[in-house]
């Protein structure tokens, strides 16, 4: 459940890793179960272990004009006993290369997040709402606690099959998430389309407490790569703010990760070469 957005954003959606019986599936799938399939995608992978991914993010800050970043980024997910863990590294621009950004996001509980900045040679841990709050790059609308915790639908939302459609030429299930009752949530509705056969995500559309619709996600360039099937480029729309941004997946594999990688204090030591691979 902590795992779309692992990578941002809240975004994202790989592999199916759980086994379902096959009478529980002889009318298809429920909207929790789909739900919760969902939830066992990401840009690093559905399953347990460690992974290393490449990603770019560019960011439209003002009309005609981007903002390109690109991150290594790496994961160990599910590992028993410990949090879920993630590494990004800034790569570029050159101005932020080497700037690092660590979250620990344990089954039950707050994540905690940390930030190393070159210039200073100094570890900070985020410790307030407002900092978590922040952008985790500015005009994105992808806040740092987003990029922590990840997918959180199931837990903050009911799901309702409102039809099947298709969308760019894959069949899909449409789902309706609205709050459950107690919960706190960013959005009074949120509308998906979830390719039906390896359930991520196509299309996102959510709606506001006033009722706007508000942002608008949708994937493209569907394949399997090594890892799994995912969607490699998603672009989010910020339709009131006006701001855009694109995600693209460069290259993941399945790879051993230390666990120095992991550790805050290590993060002034780390080799950046070794982090590249270089």
């Amino acid at each position: 459940m902590k795992k779309v957005g692992k990578a941002i954003v809240w975004i994202f959606v790989v592999v199916v890793g759980v086994v379902l019986s096959l009478g529980a599936w002889a009318q298809g799938p429920t909207a929790d179960e789909i739900l919760a399939l969902v939830a066992e995608t990401s840009i690093m992978g559905g399953e347990g272990g460690t992974m290393v991914a490449t990603v770019r993010f560019e960011v439209a800050v003002e009309e005609g004009e981007a903002v390109a970043y690109t991150f290594r980024v790496f994961s160990a997910m599910d590992v028993e006993g410990e949090p879920d863990k993630l590494l990004i590294v800034y790569l570029d621009p050159e101005l932020v290369a080497g700037t690092m950004f660590l979250t620990h996001t344990p089954e039950e509980g707050d994540a905690r997040i940390w930030l190393f900045l070159p210039a200073l040679g100094l570890v900070k841990e985020i410790v307030t709402e407002e900092a978590k709050d922040q952008e985790f790059i500015s005009g994105s609308g992808i806040s740092r606690s987003k990029i922590a915790e990840g997918f959180q639908y199931q837990e903050d939302y009911s799901p309702v099959i409102t039809g099947e459609e298709e969308v760019r030429g894959l069949p899909a299930y449409v789902l309706l998430l609205t709050p459950r009752e107690g919960r706190d949530t960013d959005w009074q509705s949120i509308k998906l389309w979830v390719y039906k056969e390896e359930f991520v995500v196509i299309r996102a559309e959510f709606t506001d407490w006033e009722g706007r619709l508000a942002k608008v996600m949708e994937g493209d360039d569907f394949y399997a790569d090594a890892v799994g099937f995912f969607s490699h480029t998603i672009t989010f729309q910020d339709l009131i703010g006006g701001g855009s941004s694109l995600i693209t997946l460069l290259d993941r594999e399945i790879a051993d990760v230390p666990d120095d990688y992991f550790v805050p204090e290590n993060l002034s030591t780390l080799d950046l070469e070794a982090l590249l691979g270089n």
